[in-house]
């Protein structure tokens, strides 16, 4: 259809974001290409009429015969790139598995490069647009997450560097920093960190960081269909830098730019239950 904008989303799984952004791209009478791992958890996309297929963001052969195919069938264009795919992982610092992070990061932010870096042609044909899902993640130290913050603080320094390299094309990149959503990224997180580990410097207060994780109420996150609508709507009217959106978003812009970051610190400590770890450690020096 002359003038139809067409999306290729990446990680369009059932329960998550890419899912709904592609049920409300298509509303707005976009063509959407909607993708994931396994095409079969996107029959419900394609049923609605929105075009579906396997693409795997961590494979370079996956990404160019995605390439190839969105090429052919747009005539070597492609208006808008929506790098979705993302990897969630929950440990300490101190006890991460190196090969598990290694996967996250090659999902969260070398996935992201391979996309852009292979779609480029078709975007510059367009004069299109790249927007990447970015994270509140990656500006609150929220402890037991480093890696999956890690990802995505690299992720919006990519696309702030991105976006003026890809000025002189016309190509547009929008950071969508994303505060509290009920994605379904904790449920697909890499499994370590759901308990500690023995041996662990937080082993004295496992309960109680289990306690806190499992009493974390979503009651605040926004419905993913509204998170959609308000991106999809913002995304084909405009192009800001970063766009802030989800539980927490504008609060945690509002600290970053005016409160020491220390502020942070003092929140995070008592989310997630290191200041009773703190106590605890006092109590035990002052027995000795």
């Amino acid at each position: 259809m002359p003038g139809q904008k067409t999306v290729l989303i990446t990680g369009c799984s059932p329960g998550g974001i890419g899912h709904a952004l592609a049920l409300e791209f298509h509303a707005k009478g976009c063509r959407v290409f909607a993708t994931g791992r396994n095409v079969d958890k996107l029959a419900d996309l394609q049923a609605k009429g929105i075009e579906t297929f396997a693409l795997d963001v961590t494979s370079d052969t996956s990404v160019k015969a995605a390439v190839a195919k969105v090429g052919e069938l747009t005539g070597g264009t492609l208006d808008i790139l929506f790098n979705n795919a993302g990897q969630a992982y929950y440990a300490a610092a101190t006890d991460v598995d190196i090969d598990e992070v290694r996967g996250v990061f090659e999902t969260n932010l070398f996935g992201v490069m391979r996309m852009v870096r292979h779609f480029a042609p078709l975007l510059v044909a367009a004069k299109g647009k790249i927007v990447n899902v970015g994270s509140v993640s990656g500006i609150i130290p929220y402890a037991f997450g480093s890696p999956y913050n890690a990802t995505k603080a690299a992720l919006h320094s990519y696309g702030d560097t991105l976006r003026v390299e890809m000025a002189p094309f016309g190509v547009d990149v929008i950071t969508v920093v994303t505060g509290g959503v009920t994605s379904n990224v904790s449920e697909n997180a890499v499994s370590r960190g759901k308990e500690v580990p023995e041996g662990s410097l937080y082993e004295p207060i496992a309960d109680v960081i289990s306690r806190k994780r499992m009493n974390r109420s979503r009651a605040g996150a926004m419905p993913t269909a509204v998170y959609a609508r308000k991106v999809v709507a913002t995304v084909l009217r405009r192009s800001p830098t970063w766009y802030w959106l989800g539980e927490l978003a504008l609060s945690t812009w509002f600290i970053a730019t005016f409160l020491p970051r220390k502020t942070f610190d003092f929140f995070i400590s008592r989310a997630v239950g290191l200041n009773e770890l703190t106590k605890l450690l006092r109590q035990r020096q002052k027995a000795q």
